[in-house]
């Protein structure tokens, strides 16, 4: 090759790589945004505890969901955000329990210290322990 053309090729490799990051940062999809969805809930009452409660995760992975809560009315939107790992020990230090905008149904939800919120009936009370 002779030396214009090496940089001529240069530069398209140089653009190249200095374009890539512009790309990756476009989303390929929508459709994962709009798979996530959101559970409507009216607040009927909450609690803070003061200490941690301890709870367990049985044998299998629990939906952790975020959530945001209403300034000028009680209510709590939640949408999921993850999984907890089984078998495993948390700490819990927000109660609420809240009413379905959909299905009128009655609902608690556990605030897990530093992952989120999970619904009260996928928790068991006390530490976890390795079955013998």
């Amino acid at each position: 090759m002779e030396e214009s053309q090496l940089k001529k090729l240069a530069t398209i490799f140089a653009g190249t790589i200095l374009a890539l990051p512009i790309f990756a940062a476009i989303p390929v999809s929508t459709a994962n945004a709009a798979k996530t969805k959101t559970y409507h809930f009216s607040i009927l009452t909450s609690d803070f505890y003061d200490k941690g409660r301890v709870y367990h995760t049985k044998d299998h992975a629990v939906t952790v969901y975020r959530a945001a809560i209403g300034a000028d009315t009680p209510s709590i939107d939640f949408t999921a955000r993850g999984k907890l790992k089984a078998a495993t020990t948390y700490y819990v230090t927000q109660y609420v329990k809240a009413k379905s905008n959909a299905t009128k149904k009655n609902r608690a939800f556990l605030y897990v210290k530093n992952h989120g919120w999970v619904q009260s009936t996928k928790l068991v009370k006390g530490a976890f322990q390795q079955a013998d």
